[in-house]
């Protein structure tokens, strides 16, 4: 091939790159349309008929113990505690914190995240989650939820701790958020400039599946309900609903009045600078109580501090202080 042929392709190719580059860069971190479309249930039948919706559609395909958990009095309560699960978990993630929420009197609405919960742990339909989707989904169980109990306590670990984050910016029938451990960054690209980048990159490169652990692969220790990879779509779309709680919060306060922001010393997974990010953010305008905690890095702890069955869980250490937010 003629050098001027060659000096020509690579010129070409270098300009393909610096417009991938741009297009990125020009892409919005959070898509429009990511507000809330509200239409609380009017009552505790209402509810009730919206959970079953819930329950019903979710198939013949999800695993025992990842179905949708309602821990039901037969009647409105003073309080309903939503808990939501993280990244390529389920509803059992919760299952045990949930019945200790349940034991105080509260009704407990427990929802499996689109996508997530089958009974095939290789199945690929997590690289189907959108940003817009979480959003509406989480809509969706809130308005549940304002019918079955008089205050609505949320509480979500990772993406469900993003998905809590964006329900306190954007919803006023919300009385306390409880933010945990919250992807709203990956700790091992902390800062809002690469957190910016990978969620650009994430949500216009084909899908990529990543296992937890890249020599044990399927055989991830820990539960079993946990499906073994992820999809950087579905992170892509978690930091795209994280960054449109930010840029909410820079812009007005939150509709919540009550937030907690729970980070754990060492997260190897979610970055706590974006978690104290948001956390400020909510304090500059003075209008809500925002509260944080860490649990020190010292404890060694799971980015996952729910699921008892996690390596690295510690139940005796993590519920009492995650029991004393939801459930106060």
């Amino acid at each position: 091939m003629p050098a001027v042929k060659r000096i020509a392709l690579v010129l070409a190719a270098l300009v393909a790159l610096v417009a991938v580059v741009l297009a990125l860069l020009a892409r919005p971190l959070a898509p429009p349309g990511l507000d809330s479309h509200a239409r609380p249930a009017m009552g505790y039948g209402e509810a009730r008929r919206l959970v079953d919706s819930i329950r019903t559609g979710e198939g013949d395909a999800i695993a025992g113990g990842c179905r949708t958990l309602w821990l039901d009095h037969g009647v409105r309560t003073a309080r309903v505690v939503v808990l939501l699960h993280g990244l390529t978990n389920c509803p059992a993630q919760c299952d045990s914190l949930a019945r200790l929420a349940f034991a105080t009197g509260a009704n407990v609405l427990v929802p499996r995240l689109p996508h997530h919960g089958y009974a095939d742990r290789m199945t690929e339909a997590l690289a189907q989650t959108k940003a817009a989707e979480l959003c509406a989904f989480t809509d969706r169980v809130l308005d549940a939820a304002a019918g079955l109990g008089d205050t609505v306590i949320v509480a979500g670990l990772s993406t469900g701790g993003v998905m809590a984050a964006w329900a306190a910016q954007e919803r006023a029938d919300v009385g306390r958020a409880v933010v945990i451990a919250p992807m709203i960054g990956w700790s091992g690209a902390p800062g809002p400039r690469l957190t910016a980048m990978l969620t650009r990159a994430g949500s216009v490169l084909p899908n990529a599946f990543v296992w937890w652990d890249d020599e044990r692969k399927q055989d991830l220790p820990g539960p079993k309900h946990v499906y073994p990879r992820f999809a950087t779509r579905a992170v892509a779309a978690t930091m795209q609903v994280g960054a449109a709680a930010l840029a909410g919060a820079a812009r007005r306060p939150p509709a919540c009045r009550s937030m907690v922001v729970v980070t754990v010393g060492g997260d190897e997974a979610a970055d706590n600078g974006a978690a104290a990010a948001l956390a400020g953010r909510w304090r500059e305008h003075g209008t809500a109580e925002v509260r944080t905690y860490e649990f020190p890095a010292a404890l060694r702890l799971n980015h996952d501090i729910v699921d008892p069955e996690q390596v690295g869980a510690d139940p005796a250490i993590t519920y009492p202080v995650l029991m004393e937010f939801i459930a106060p």
